[in-house]
């Protein structure tokens, strides 16, 4: 009777070690299957190092606040990089609703936020990693980050440098549109005179002597000929107009030294004020480029190879660990069945 108890635990011992073989065979195949059938994701990687030195205004275009920023931290980097303005850029430049083909822009951009992580990892390196089934969008969109990132400082960081750029722009603008107007204010009065030639004072004083001359000498040949001639004779008339052109002429052009001494003095003025703020604008500039901070790519991302998820040693691991936790509990059952039939 023993004896054929002991054969029975035998058999079931030998029968359950069968079936664990098979259920830990079946249950890799079937990882293997799930692996194969489930859609493949793939994690890209970017890295950027974080600002160094302090920023002194941030001002926000969209909201019109300003927040102060004195620390050298990563904590500006990092909330542009969380931001929604990113992050609607980000669904916008990649067409993001239709790849996943959901129309509501908040839900797209929840599952942006579970696909994408971004984060501080030691002293001074920001990670920046996506994960997308198409690994060569998870790399664009990993590098878009740090992309928009650079312009979005340019665009909402304004510095004292940068403040002092934008006045002197200003300022250039307006000059420039004042000499413009002033050179079309020079051409209408040349063109409208005849001395549109004349463009030195000098040459307009020597011409206004010549016709100060020349009305003197006229004028001195009537009173001559008042004495030989009557008053209405033709000789008398004649030089009477003579002196009245010279006289119109030589107004004309003392109205037009004024007018074009006066533009000339402005032009000059103004060519100056140019000269100086182009000057100026090329050291803002430099000082800008100094105090504006910007992002330094320790890691540019890569289309990854290799799948994030699912991950197929892990399924793997679970479901052996399970079949091999269910396969020992029962085999220990059988041992003791076993041993409790001596």
């Amino acid at each position: 009777m023993g004896q054929l108890k002991n054969t029975r635990a035998k058999v079931s011992f030998k029968r359950h070690l069968v079936y664990f073989v098979l259920y830990l065979i079946a249950g890799n195949a079937l990882g293997v299957f799930y692996y194969v059938v489930s859609p493949k994701y793939y994690r890209a990687t970017a890295a950027i190092l974080k600002p160094i030195g302090s920023l002194e205004t941030l001002e926000m275009s969209q909201s019109g606040k300003t927040e102060q920023k004195t620390d050298t931290s990563s904590e500006l980097f990092l909330s542009i990089l969380n931001s929604r303005r990113m992050f609607d850029e980000l669904i916008e430049t990649f067409n993001l609703q239709s790849v996943y083909g959901i129309k509501n822009t908040d839900r797209v951009r929840e599952i942006l936020h579970q696909s994408c992580s971004i984060k501080q990892e030691g002293n001074r390196v920001i990670s920046i990693k996506v994960i997308d089934r198409d690994p060569k969008r998870a790399a664009a969109m990993a590098n878009f980050f740090w992309q928009n990132l650079d312009k979005l400082l340019q665009e909402l960081t304004i510095t004292t440098a940068k403040k002092n750029r934008l006045f002197i722009e200003e300022r250039l603008a307006a000059t420039t549109r004042t000499l413009e107007d002033l050179q079309t204010r020079l051409n209408a009065l040349q063109s409208s005179n005849k001395f549109i030639a004349i463009r030195e004072t000098g040459e307009i004083s020597e011409l206004a002597t010549q016709l100060m001359n020349k009305l003197a000498e006229k004028k001195l040949e009537l009173e001559k000929a008042r004495r030989i001639y009557q008053e209405g004779q033709n000789e008398i008339v004649m030089l009477k107009e003579e002196i009245r052109d010279l006289q119109k002429e030589l107004d004309l052009l003392i109205r037009y030294q004024k007018d074009l001494s006066q533009l000339l003095r402005e032009i000059k003025t103004q060519e100056a004020s140019y000269t100086f703020l182009t000057g100026q604008l090329e050291e803002a500039k430099l000082t800008e480029s100094k105090d504006t901070p910007f992002v330094q790519v320790l890691d540019k991302a890569v289309a990854p190879e290799q799948v994030y998820a699912p991950n197929l040693k892990l399924i793997l691991m679970v479901i052996t660990i399970a079949v091999v936790g269910i396969g020992v509990l029962v085999l220990f059952l059988d041992i003791l069945k076993f041993l409790g039939s001596i």
